[in-house]
């Protein structure tokens, strides 16, 4: 099972130490320090309640009932049920605490790592698929839970049981002591090598989970796709394989588990019978007492009942602590898309926006960049309108990525009025541009609130950019309106309302420079028209870049630079081009008859 696991995604997880885990996970605890600290302090004061009942009864059979003192006899009685009262609402309220404490600290975690999610750079999507992303901010945090709740935080509690356990016993009589211990060393291993293993195991778990959050995600996304090709079953029996798999691993995890907690309760009696037998001899010869001898049994299964607890926690703690690598390793997950602390805002575009030799790869290929673009030369000025053609693969898309600072080129600069982007405060810089892309993302809300989706824009510009681009009949015909909800990924609109939509998204933030990728891919004729009677009005005065594979849609524009390979190999008005023999040529002739 492990060799698979080391070929599966998410499996080289950035290994870190249980103390380094701990010290990072009570930094969330200590932001809700009053709550933990009253918590904390009621571990002694049930230490205290676990020790006293055996004490008071050594204190009746040695003491009290020799000397036929019913004075005392009510004395210890009554501490004796007061200890056993404290013990049961100290518990209660510890563990009650200890759980809300719990849940606050995985929604604090859970906002940390989305928040730090949405500053990641393209890199890591492109790395990284969104079942997995999906698996840690849902699946492992929720498994982090049982840390503060049962596991991490309440192993505090079991110590200083264990300790105050074990110093009564050392008190009332070392040598009984020393011997009930022998066990202790076999203890110690085994949990050293259930530690070893068992992390394994839980690591694994936490990939399989990730595979089948994936392969979820894609599936019920794509779900009309998996049925137009009658791909049920296939996909049906994928599942089941992942399921399987899942199984295995998890069957594995479960077996360290029952096998620690079985053992421990065996060496537990052995524990028990061992004292017994050198107890039972000293009693015998009065070397100890008949109370003492009762206490010590009563410590012996005390002791062992955290440890037994301590040997479920670990395997809690285990598997938290597989979670928390994975956790810890997205929010340590570097930002290498961000504003330098000297970074200037730019509230305007006034002189041009130049391309200089930018060379840029997404990867590398047996240690050499593959090149997207390479050496790539253009340039826009305030109210031009420029296109970008050429054939799939060429880097119109990447281009367009580069000018958001979605990804940084490794070679050349794009500079905005004779300014490095990489020296511009990135959220002044993506304020400049609005983007209309091929695929159009429509989140769950109402109409509204998709259009409204920049900061502080009033209804009227939503109205003024839904008439400039003629979807506002539409919306006036929809049941309720700008508030009508919108479907999982806006499958209640059609291709080109989602398009006409997202126009107007774009336009309603009023952005001095448009981006429109393949805007105008999925509309149909009569859509197009409106859309293209929709584009005269609003380009007029504000720049754009156009990327198209539909040569109809940018005739009007300034200049089109025909790319191929990642470089520009023409450029010039849609007329200058058709009078050259070349590549722009041939597309025009095949598209448009030209």
């Amino acid at each position: 099972m492990s060799s698979s696991v080391s070929i599966m995604e998410g499996e080289h997880i950035r290994k870190i130490s249980d103390w380094a885990l701990l010290k990072r996970l009570f930094t969330y605890l200590g932001r809700h320090k009053r709550l933990f600290m009253g918590a904390l302090s009621l571990y002694p004061l049930n230490a205290l309640a676990v020790i006293l009942p055996p004490f008071c009864i050594q204190k009746i059979l040695d003491e009290v009932i020799p000397q036929k003192d019913t004075s005392m006899l009510k004395v210890w009685g009554g501490l004796y049920l007061t200890a056993l009262v404290v013990e049961y609402f100290s518990g209660f309220f510890s563990q009650f605490a200890m759980s809300v404490l719990g849940q606050r600290g995985m929604r604090d975690l859970r906002s940390d790592l989305f928040r730090h999610v949405l500053h990641l750079p393209s890199s890591y999507h492109d790395r990284n698929t969104s079942g997995r992303t999906l698996t840690r901010l849902t699946n492992d945090v929720e498994n982090l839970g049982d840390v503060f709740a049962t596991g991490a935080v309440t192993v505090i509690g079991d110590i200083i049981t264990l300790c105050s356990v074990v110093g009564m016993m050392l008190w009332l009589d070392v040598r009984l002591t020393l011997f009930s211990f022998l066990v202790v060393p076999p203890l110690i291993l085994l949990a050293w090598i259930f530690q070893r293993f068992a992390r394994q195991a839980f690591r694994e778990i936490r990939v399989y989970l990730s595979r089948i959050n994936a392969f979820l995600v894609e599936h019920i996304t794509g779900m009309n796709v998996v049925q137009v090709f009658g791909q049920e079953k296939r996909s049906a029996d994928e599942f089941t394989g992942l399921n399987n798999d899942y199984r295995q691993v998890t069957r594995k995890a479960i077996l360290f588990d029952a096998l620690l907690y079985a053992l421990v309760e065996a060496i537990g009696i052995m524990a028990i019978a061992a004292l017994i037998w050198y107890g039972a001899a000293d009693l015998s010869q009065g070397l100890v007492g008949a109370g003492t001898f009762v206490a010590f049994m009563a410590y012996i299964r005390r002791f062992f009942v955290p440890v037994r607890d301590l040997s479920q926690k670990f395997a809690i703690l285990q598997s938290a602590f597989s979670a928390a690598e994975r956790c810890f390793e997205l929010l340590d997950e570097a930002v290498t898309i961000k504003s330098k602390p000297e970074a200037e805002s730019l509230e305007h575009f006034s002189e041009k926006i130049e391309v200089k030799n930018i060379s840029f790869a997404y990867r590398e290929v047996e240690g050499q960049p593959d090149w997207i673009l390479k050496d790539l030369n253009l340039e826009l000025k305030p109210g031009e309108k420029i296109a970008l053609v050429g054939t799939t693969g060429s880097g119109k898309t990447t281009l367009l990525k580069l000018l958001n600072r979605f990804y940084d080129v490794q070679e050349g600069a794009i500079e905005l009025d004779g300014r490095d982007i990489k020296d511009v405060d990135l959220q002044s810089l993506r304020k400049l541009f609005a983007v209309v892309l091929q695929d159009v993302y429509l989140f769950s809300g109402t109409v509204r609130q998709n259009l409204r989706f920049g900061d502080n824009i009033a209804h009227s510009s939503i109205e003024r950019a839904a008439k400039a681009v003629q979807v506002d009949d539409l919306i006036a015909r929809l049941p309720q309106g700008y508030d009508t909800p919108v479907q999982h990924l806006g499958t209640n609109f059609s291709a080109g309302e989602r398009q006409l939509l997202a126009f107007a998204r774009a336009l309603s933030i009023d952005p001095e420079i448009l981006l429109l990728d393949e805007a105008t891919s999925s509309i149909d004729s009569e859509t197009e028209s409106r859309i293209q009677k929709a584009l005269e009005v609003l380009l007029k005065g504000r720049s754009a870049i156009i990327v198209a594979h539909r040569l109809s849609t940018i005739k009007m524009v300034d200049r089109i630079f025909v790319l191929q390979a990642g470089q520009v190999v023409e450029s010039g008005t849609h007329q200058e081009l058709l009078e050259m023999n070349g590549v722009y040529r041939r597309l025009a002739k095949l598209q448009l008859g030209e």
